[in-house]
């Protein structure tokens, strides 16, 4: 085995928590608001869906197939050349995707915060940070995470102080559009919701391995209600002009204004952005370079890591000429993507194993 460290469920649902919702708060309110317009808040509510199919698959096969990844599990399925063929390019598509993520990062915080910080600056230090605590191995990840994930849920109960300032007729007329438009908003979150797929890099290594589709579950459940949490209080706050944002959450705390003290809170946002995405940045570096090594059977992932943070980070400058085409390509591109790499693929896996088996 490559990684030895243990882990306990908990702290798997801690780690699937930001990485979903790291570059899901800024970002999906928006999106949805596009074609959902106020009916935006059901849009998280139906990706829920997804994710419960996403978690029952990955779980299953794991239970078919213990103490092995979808890497290793392939082999069993299809045979050893398809799934090493099917490994290169999980890793290949998964590497990419991280550099999709630090460019979210980066974008955000040196449009909105370091506005003379080179780009280049933001993104390599924290590529780096990740790579040192990757290499550290799984454990170290998840006593990270356990810091940082609380830090990441915090700030968002002081969204509450807009109570005064919410509308809640903003909500209204409910399904006034019909329910197409509810549908067509709900791509882009229920694509996101599939990254619980990454689960299966976990669950071979948990103290009780029979607890993983419990706190798997767990973590759906809290991040469907955090985003719809997140989309209600933006949509009773800003109206149908949600869609017209770029980041409505970050207007959202720069609006909180209580007793001339509480103001100026989009601090807090950053640390949030901050911490959030180190561990979604983490989740998906481990997955790319654990995908490469099982894949090619190497006894070690460690060598790696760094060479795998560079391609993060050529990913990011080179796949994403301009803050346009990431929105085209988080709009257009990543809800039928996403899906067909994390959802489908196990479940195309799982279904052949059964049939084999019969």
């Amino acid at each position: 085995m490559l990684e030895k460290g243990k882990i306990s469920g908990f702290q798997m649902a801690l780690m699937l928590y930001p990485t979903v919702l790291a570059t899901g708060f800024l970002t999906l309110p928006t999106i949805s608001a596009q074609f959902a317009g106020n009916d935006l808040w059901m849009t998280g509510i139906l990706s829920s869906f997804m994710g419960i199919i996403t978690v029952l698959v990955v779980v299953r096969l794991h239970e078919i197939y213990p103490n092995e990844t979808i890497v290793q599990q392939t082999e069993h399925i299809i045979g050893v050349l398809p799934s090493k063929l099917l490994g290169i390019l999980l890793s290949i598509y998964v590497v990419r995707a991280n550099g999709l993520i630090i460019r979210q990062y980066t974008d955000f915080v040196t449009g909105n915060f370091l506005f003379k910080t080179p780009s280049l600056f933001v993104t390599s230090s924290m590529v780096l940070l990740t790579c040192i605590t990757v290499r550290g191995g799984l454990e170290l990840m998840a006593r990270c995470t356990v810091i940082f994930t609380p830090l990441f849920m915090f700030p968002l109960l002081f969204l509450l102080l807009l109570f005064p300032d919410l509308d809640i007729n903003n909500i209204l007329p409910i399904l006034g559009r019909g329910f197409i438009p509810v549908l067509q908003g709900s791509a882009t979150p229920l694509a996101w919701i599939s990254e619980l797929f990454l689960m299966t890099f976990f669950l071979p290594n948990l103290t009780k391995p029979e607890q993983g589709r419990k706190w798997g579950m767990i973590s759906l459940y809290l991040i469907v209600l955090s985003m719809t949490f997140v989309n209600l209080i933006t949509l009773f706050l800003l109206g149908p002009d949600i869609s017209n944002k770029i980041y409505p959450v970050l207007i959202a705390f720069r609006y909180i204004s209580l007793a001339n003290f509480f103001e100026n809170l989009e601090s807090l946002l950053l640390a949030m952005w901050v911490v959030g995405n180190f561990v979604k940045i983490c989740v998906f570096l481990y997955a790319a370079v654990f995908s490469f090594t099982q894949t090619l059977k190497l006894s070690d992932y460690r060598p790696f890591v760094f060479s795998f943070g560079i391609l993060t980070i050529l990913f990011s400058l080179w796949d994403l000429p301009n803050f346009s085409a990431l929105g085209a390509v988080l709009t257009y591109v990543t809800p039928f993507e996403i899906p067909l790499v994390f959802t489908l693929m196990p479940l195309i896996l799982l279904i052949i194993s059964r049939l084999r088996s019969m």
